[in-house]
């Protein structure tokens, strides 16, 4: 059973079980976080800030917290993040009061600031020498979605056998994982640490990703990417419910998703190392572009579960393919940087695109908002194809 791992390289396996275990005790909770939340105080905008902080404050830290680990090392932010990681889910299961739940979120993002993006640096620097980068990345990637679906049943159950708040408990006992594997083997790891680097301002990762061609196709790719897929939540059960008013329907197509996804990105991963992470990345492109076209002309249940499913297949190509286009060109010196630049970038899109796509339904039916979130996804494609041409245009040029 275990004979798959053989061949794995212990970093390798040290960020699969960590990020796993990750994926799974999020997930825990969120079946139940909006009713505990709700238990707490009737009012919408304090709901709605308090899911916004963990967000906003993962955000501001992401950035000052990857360019101090380039003079006082990963490990130890890794290691600060992962026992953070073991406070924030019994100051939730205690709350009292809205505020105390809220200092939780705060002390989420900061624990997602301190160890995401440089435990994706860390990774991505390991891969840098395997020849089966997206392989690797999509078992990786097929194990998270695992998780985080069996995660959210398994939380629904706890909640229902025993209280609101148990998730929480079973959140903290989960996140003791990380804890102690980024403790035995972060803690004893030897780091190279540049004491004497030369400081830059804090546009200095913006400028690099705009010097790299397929850093900024990346960068384009990102905005439809992470804008269709965050307003899902929203979109698909308003659709579906014009179709038929099920719950256990609605749940079904997004299991469906999850499903597809897991099955496909092992293959997807093989594909982007077969044929080279830009093909994964067109294809991901084409993919979503065309199903999220032909489901906003859905005339049936069937079909737009269909189509939904097959979205997902993009999504997971996709995955891959921007994984690997990272470790190629992504230098390791600022590779934590640029990855935390990339996720506070995601962060704000998925942040955005509900809050538009909520104003849009104020004008045109469900169907035609996923239309427009659909044309998006062809005019990024373009932008990013005409960029890239010019870049690697310009760049031949100056090699020249």
């Amino acid at each position: 059973m275990f004979k798959i791992f053989q061949n794995f390289k212990k970093e390798y396996l040290i960020v699969f079980l960590m990020s796993i275990s990750v994926v799974f005790s999020g997930s825990l909770i969120a079946p139940i976080e909006q009713r505990f939340i709700s238990s707490l105080t009737e009012n919408s905008v304090l709901m709605g800030l308090t899911f916004a902080l963990g967000t906003l404050s993962l955000s501001l830290i992401a950035l000052i917290f990857a360019r101090l680990s380039r003079i006082y090392g990963k490990n130890k932010f890794i290691i600060a993040g992962a026992a953070l990681g073991i406070v924030y889910p019994l100051i939730y299961a205690t709350s009292t009061n809205i505020l105390q739940y809220m200092g939780g979120k705060m002390i989420f993002g900061f624990a997602g600031a301190a160890m995401g993006p440089l435990l994706i640096a860390y990774l991505q620097n390991h891969l840098s020498t395997e020849k089966n980068q997206g392989k690797l990345l999509g078992y990786l990637y097929s194990a998270q979605s695992i998780a985080g679906s069996f995660g959210a049943i398994f939380g629904g159950f706890v909640a229902d056998r025993y209280f609101l708040g148990a998730p929480y408990y079973l959140q903290f006992a989960v996140l003791l994982i990380p804890f102690f594997l980024a403790l035995k083997f972060f803690g004893r790891e030897k780091e190279e640490i540049k004491k004497s680097e030369e400081k830059h301002n804090y546009l200095f990762g913006i400028k690099y990703i705009l010097s790299k061609p397929y850093l900024v196709y990346r960068f384009l790719f990102e905005i439809p990417f992470r804008m269709m897929w965050s307003v899902e939540i929203i979109l698909y059960p308003l659709i579906i419910i014009s179709f038929i008013n099920s719950s256990t329907v609605i749940g079904s197509v997004f299991a469906t998703q999850g499903i597809v996804a897991m099955i496909v990105l092992p293959f997807a991963g093989k594909l982007v190392d077969k044929r080279s992470y830009m093909t994964g990345m067109r294809w991901a492109f084409f993919i979503m572009g065309i199903s999220t076209f032909v489901m906003a002309f859905s005339v049936s249940l069937s079909m737009f579960w269909i189509l939904a499913g097959l979205f997902s297949v993009g999504l997971a190509i996709g995955g891959p393919a921007r994984g690997v286009l990272e470790i190629k060109n992504i230098e390791s010196e600022y590779r934590a940087e640029i990855i935390a630049i990339l996720t506070i970038f995601g962060y704000l899109l998925e942040a955005l695109s509900p809050f538009l796509a909520g104003i849009l339904l104020t004008m045109l039916a469900p169907q035609m908002v996923l239309l427009f979130y659909a044309v998006l996804i062809w005019v990024f494609f373009g932008i990013a194809t005409v960029v890239l041409k010019i870049k690697l245009k310009n760049e031949k040029l100056n090699r020249g």
